[in-house]
Order: structure tokens, then sequence, then C-alpha cells
């Protein structure tokens, strides 16, 4: 069956939504080490599937009352192009005009966006 060469499939809302979290134990641990990481730009969580990613980070943020987005990563996104449309999308829901600098590829020497 060939590939469309058209705009990438609608997301689920699921790609973009936090999971709801119910009587989840805080792993203050790696709460500590999440609270380290916070002070670089991106923070990588890894771990096989089932090992509670998104279960730890869900409750980190909540723990914490920090804003941010909520984008799950899958094979989908492989592709540059598609991964920061999506990207994108997820981030002006939150921040607008920050989520403009993300459509735009940077040049070099060009100035970072504000924080």
């Amino acid at each position: 069956m060939p590939r469309s060469s058209g705009p990438p499939a609608a997301p689920t809302l699921a790609k973009f939504s936090r999971p709801r979290l119910c009587d989840v134990v805080r792993r203050e641990r790696l709460f500590e080490r999440l609270d380290a990481a916070r002070a670089h730009p991106i923070v990588w969580v890894a771990g096989p599937p089932g090992a509670g990613k998104s279960t730890l980070v869900a409750s980190y943020v909540e723990a914490r009352k920090l804003p941010g987005i909520w984008f799950q990563i899958d094979a989908g996104d492989a592709d540059p192009g598609t991964f920061f449309h999506y990207l994108t999308g997820a981030a002006a829901a939150q921040a607008p005009l920050r989520a403009l600098s993300l459509a735009r590829p940077a040049r070099r020497g060009a100035p970072r966006p504000p924080r």
C-alpha cells in the first residue's frame, strides 16, 4: 500500500493529555533527581514499557505544581517535520508565543527566544 505524501494523520487526544493519577506512591528519590535535572532545558526519561515513566513524570509535575506540555512520542514521530509539527501544536496551548519559536528552525548565530 503506497504511503500518502499528505499531512500526517491527526493525533489522538491521549498524545497530548497527561495521565490521570490515582493513589500514586511519591518517588522522592527520583523526584530529587528530576529537581536536579531541571537546570537543563530538556529532561529525557527512558525505560522499558510499563516501568512507570509516564506515572513518574506526571506525579512529579503534579507534586511540584509545574506548568508544562505533555507530548507522548511514538514511532510516528520519527520524521522531524511530524515531530515538530505536533510538538508545536502541544506547546501552543500552553505558551502560544514560545510555540512560534518551535515552528521556525534556528539559524546559526540567531538570538535565542526569551525564557
